[in-house]
């Protein structure tokens, strides 16, 4: 008879149960409501937004958070590039004193044919003192060890070892950019919108449509108005703002490339929108 499953030991290949007791594999967990964060939720710090700033693609952050955001990341586009600038100023001075030392030795050598043309049946050590009296003349150059073929015979030898050049990447981009999507994008300060949210009456109440009065949540699509800030369900922006071509709060006038829609996460559902699986790779099992 059988062994059990679980108490199988004598099988070549593992069950169920042992694959999932080894932890190997890639794995896979359907994500809810909790796993997201919400609309209105700032995506450096995760908390509510407090004055909640809006950038091009729809990201939302606090003020604090998305200036502190901008500041830092321009100091490191600073860095970047002055170091990048000392590397190539270094080079610039390397290649310089290369370049001198080569035009000394020609006029030198210019020097010796001189010399020699003037004091010809004098030897080339006098015309050599001539030239300068300190410097019995140029030395022979020093030929180049030669380099190991292959793997390296010793690593500790000086003359074998490995030598590599300190390269500074510059950065890469200019300015400062939004890491909220999966594409980066520029995020510049003059761009971003204050968002106006309408709350409820109750203290920690849900964000409402000033139109509809509808909850406003993570299943709902959120358009703001670029001109005054105001968010409103994409029905009533599609039902009320475009028609009148104006805000419906406040009058202002709105055209369709002023509307912008609030990024979400969804809700873990199918309906809600948003990545609903998340998947982690691990080695596979060899056996």
């Amino acid at each position: 008879m059988a062994k059990h499953s679980k108490s199988n030991n004598s099988s070549g290949v593992f069950t169920h149960a042992e694959r999932k007791m080894t932890n190997y594999g890639t794995k896979t967990r359907r994500l809810g409501r909790e796993s997201k964060r919400k609309f209105d939720a700032c995506h450096l710090c995760l908390q509510p937004a407090r004055t909640p700033m809006l950038c091009g693609q729809g990201h939302i952050s606090c003020r604090e958070c998305v200036m502190a955001n901008i500041l830092e990341q321009k100091h490191e586009i600073e860095r970047a590039n002055k170091r990048k600038r000392e590397v190539g100023l270094g080079d610039s001075m390397k290649e310089k004193r290369r370049l001198d030392v080569e035009a000394g030795d020609s006029k030198d050598e210019g020097k010796r044919a001189r010399l020699l043309l003037e004091h010809q049946g004098t030897s080339a050590r006098a015309v050599t003192a001539l030239i300068s009296p300190e410097d019995p003349g140029p030395s022979a150059p020093k030929q180049p060890l030669p380099k190991p073929a292959g793997k390296l015979s010793s690593f500790w030898v000086p003359s074998q070892a490995p030598s590599a050049e300190s390269a500074v990447k510059p950065p890469a981009s200019q300015s400062a950019q939004c890491f909220a999507a999966r594409t980066p994008h520029a995020l510049r300060l003059k761009s971003l919108i204050e968002v106006r949210f309408r709350a409820g009456s109750a203290p920690g109440a849900e964000k409402l449509c000033p139109a509809c009065d509808r909850a406003l949540l993570n299943s709902s699509q959120v358009d703001v108005l670029r001109p005054c800030g105001h968010a409103i369900c994409h029905r009533c922006v599609g039902n009320f703002v475009l028609p009148a071509k104006e805000c419906f709060v406040c009058q202002a006038k709105v055209a369709a490339k002023d509307v912008v829609r609030i990024d979400t996460e969804g809700t873990g559902f199918a309906g809600g929108g948003g990545q609903m699986v998340a998947t982690r790779y691990e080695a596979a099992l060899q056996v």
